[in-house]
């Protein structure tokens, strides 16, 4: 019996520059004059993914701020939003995030494997 050769359609996620692993905590967005306490979904150190009804539209700025586990220090940075989808959510991608938070996620998402 021949085998046949398959072929795999890569979904849109593998475009992602980032590993992410899931993150569901609060998080606090601001942008265009509005402050808004929200939910992550998922993060990398390259941006996360925040569930809203009404998120902030595409190409925003925004500045984010949100813990890992509540006794892990407050991460705070500035962001863009990616895509937003309304009554689903948005993508962010980090624009300042420093070293040391870096870190911490990357260790965080190393440990999520």
């Amino acid at each position: 019996m021949e085998e046949e050769s398959q072929e795999y359609v890569k979904p849109e996620i593998d475009k992602r520059q980032h590993r992410r692993a899931r993150l569901v905590t609060q998080l606090t967005c601001e942008a265009l004059g509005r402050q808004a306490l929200l939910l992550t979904r998922d993060v990398s150190v390259g941006g996360m993914f925040v569930t809203s009804k009404e998120p902030f539209p595409q190409d925003s700025e925004v500045a984010v701020a949100f813990r890992l586990s509540p006794k892990d220090p407050l991460i705070s940075c500035h962001g863009k939003v990616m895509y937003a989808i309304v009554g689903v959510g948005m993508g962010i991608m980090f624009s300042d995030l420093g070293d040391e938070p870096r870190q911490g996620l990357q260790k965080f998402i190393d440990a999520a494997d």
